[in-house]
């Protein structure tokens, strides 16, 4: 799933003061996704976190989206059936 333009919400965290930002998906990496709110960036750790996509209202849990979006894509298995 690419959440890379996704408006979105901090459902729940692991740290406190990053629940209920809102913002703009402009990274997404192994590890975290980074917000852009009120001109600045934002990094939230997936691992446990809750995030809400406002367009649609759904929840995804960030256990679920963790690791690099090529790897979740399937972009390395893809090449190595190429070589």
């Amino acid at each position: 799933m690419n959440v890379i333009g996704e408006t979105m919400t901090v459902v729940k965290s692991s740290d406190p003061s990053k629940e209920g930002v809102k913002g703009i998906v402009l990274l997404d990496t192994a590890k975290t996704l980074v917000l852009e709110t009120r001109g600045r960036s934002i990094r939230v750790e997936k691992d446990g976190s809750i995030f809400q996509l406002n367009g649609s209202g759904r929840q995804i849990s960030g256990d679920s989206i963790k690791g690099r979006l090529e790897d979740r894509w399937g972009t390395r298995s893809t090449r190595a059936q190429l070589a």
